[in-house]
């Protein structure tokens, strides 16, 4: 089997393009283990920190609180509150340039 110039040169052209890679190699047989046995430790971590009462799943008792037709009535207001804060309406801006009334 004899090679042409061409199929050499494409050979060459194709270990040169593969050879910086070779280094990386080596990387992946080892892996990660030292991050791999904590990953996910700081979100498990911060759900567990906001979590108050972890066998409140278990509670069957009744939460105290409004019932539901007060509740609806203070969320009304509550958003109605944006649309008129407390009934008024804001004063108008205004500017006053060159000071002492323009004289």
């Amino acid at each position: 089997m004899r090679l042409t110039t061409l199929t050499l040169m494409r050979r060459l052209a194709r270990l040169a393009l593969l050879a910086p890679l070779l280094p990386l190699a080596a990387c992946v047989q080892g892996g990660t283990p030292r991050f791999d046995a904590r990953f996910g430790q700081a979100t498990r971590l911060a759900m567990a920190q906001q979590v108050q009462d972890p066998a409140a799943a278990g509670n069957t008792a009744p939460a105290n609180g409004l019932d539901g037709a007060s509740a609806r009535a203070v969320m009304e207001r509550y958003r109605a509150s944006f649309a008129e804060p407390n009934g008024q309406v804001a004063p108008p801006v205004s500017f006053l340039l060159g000071g002492n009334g323009g004289k």
